[in-house]
């Protein structure tokens, strides 16, 4: 009797589940600048259900969500942006993507006026274009907040980047005030792509460390970037000797190039013999054709 009840309870699930998937829509923004919540402004003239889990897409247009309360995008729900842009505007309620993802591909996600976003473990936001705005705190930390890809494009953190859970970091541009390792195990894998530290409120970049920090891999392409900083005060700071800073999980100062640039500090991989090798060889090749061009 228990299995078979257990069964009925399987089968219910499983059929409330696809019914679900199946009466999800993909609804698509009408292209024009406009309020979110103006269901004349969706092609079909029917505001997208993103708490059922119905897709939202923006493919232009400047798109303003005044909220009359949260924003929830649940149950496999979706909010895509592909171009023009999305901002809360005019209240301070909550963006909830428990459940569901945020997809930015191209123009821009502003959270704008939310006082908070919430994720949970099933949330996702990816982002492979354009340019997502956080205003606080951006958590990396799977188990509870979900999984952040940055695939292309700028992520521009207004405070903390804490990866409680390791990140990778392989393309794209996050921009932050600080990263934080102080309240979990996650270090920041870097093997492409650039991390911008801004330091606002005199912030030297990073809070916490230990065995945890920012971590390049062998042949990473990533720069790191300090803003308005001084190679004097990097060297003070004992990032590239503490272990903040590594390569391959440890200490490795001679391994990076640092160089005072656009009025801040950029750290990246010194190139590996090899690849040196084949930029002269390149350069040889290019000179090689102009003096036959000459000739």
């Amino acid at each position: 009797m228990k299995t078979s009840h257990l069964l009925l309870t399987t089968l219910a699930a499983s059929a409330a589940f696809a019914m679900s998937s199946a009466s999800a829509a993909l609804v698509t923004w009408g292209g024009s600048s406009g309020e979110y919540l103006t269901p004349g402004n969706w092609v079909g003239g029917s505001l997208p259900d993103t708490n059922a889990g119905d897709t939202a897409i923006i493919n232009g247009g400047a798109v303003t969500y005044t909220p009359g309360g949260d924003l929830h995008v649940h149950n496999g729900g979706i909010l895509q942006i592909n171009g023009g842009s999305w901002t809360q505007a005019g209240g301070n309620a909550w963006i909830q993507l428990g459940g569901g993802t945020l997809n930015v591909a191209g123009g821009v996600f502003n959270q704008g006026s939310s006082d908070n976003i919430v994720k949970t473990a099933s949330t996702v936001i990816n982002v492979s274009a354009g340019t997502a705005n956080f205003n606080g705190n951006l958590i990396n930390d799977v188990a509870n907040n979900g999984q952040l890809n940055i695939t292309g494009g700028t992520v521009n953190v207004a405070n903390e980047f804490k990866p409680i859970s390791t990140f990778t970091m392989t393309a794209g541009v996050l921009d932050a005030n600080l990263i934080s390792f102080a309240d979990g195990p996650g270090s920041i894998i870097f093997t492409g792509g650039t991390i911008s530290l801004n330091g606002a409120g005199g912030n030297s970049g990073f809070y916490g460390g230990g065995t945890k920090g920012l971590n390049f891999t062998t042949g990473s392409t990533g720069t790191l970037f300090f803003e308005t900083y001084t190679i004097a005060e990097l060297n003070a700071d004992g990032f590239l000797t503490n272990g903040t800073i590594q390569l391959n999980g440890a200490s490795s100062a001679l391994s990076f190039t640092v160089v005072e640039q656009n009025g801040g500090v950029s750290v990246s991989l010194v190139p590996e013999p090899s690849v040196m090798m084949l930029a002269c060889g390149g350069l040889g090749t290019v000179l090689f054709f102009r003096r036959r061009a000459r000739m």
